[in-house]
């Protein structure tokens, strides 16, 4: 049996919550990257914010994976409006971990429902593999999942 040591591993994360806000209040938060590391999990503040959060804005920070901080950059690639009335803002990031993720503000009935979906690579060997699926996979999905959490906290209490 020949197995490759130096393939990378790909991960992917989709969730959803619901947030009793209308769009504009959740994106005013969301979209802006002074105010990332004040919900989104493991993500430290800004140490370079290039731009105002719009497309094309650079931001360097550092992530915390597994106990350990990365220095991160991430590139605002898209950052609009949506047919359906909601906001999108798709982002590059390049570190440790490599990827893309797309943010969805959709109105509801009820206020807004936040789609977070991120797709990552995780650099290869097998052991970079068991990783991925017993540990990398389940870290980012409840760090992703307590985001969400932390940025409901923070719209609804106004």
């Amino acid at each position: 049996m020949n197995l490759s040591i130096e393939e990378d591993v790909m991960g992917h994360i989709k969730v959803s919550m619901p947030i009793d806000a209308p769009v504009e209040r959740v994106y005013e938060i969301a979209s802006d990257p002074h105010r990332w590391s004040s919900w989104w999990v493991n993500l430290g503040d800004a140490e370079k914010v290039e731009g105002d959060g719009g497309e094309g804005t650079v931001v360097e920070h550092k992530y915390l994976m597994a106990g350990f901080p990365f220095h991160v950059t991430t590139h605002v690639l898209e950052n609009g409006p949506l047919p359906n009335g909601g906001k999108r803002i798709r982002l590059r990031f390049d570190g440790p971990l490599n990827g893309s993720q797309v943010w969805d503000y959709e109105p509801t009935d009820t206020g807004t429902l936040v789609t977070s979906e991120i797709d990552y690579n995780v650099p290869g060997s097998v052991v970079g593999k068991f990783a991925d699926e017993l540990l990398i996979e389940r870290i980012q999905e409840r760090a992703r999942h307590q985001g969400l959490e932390n940025l409901k906290l923070l719209v609804e209490a106004g």
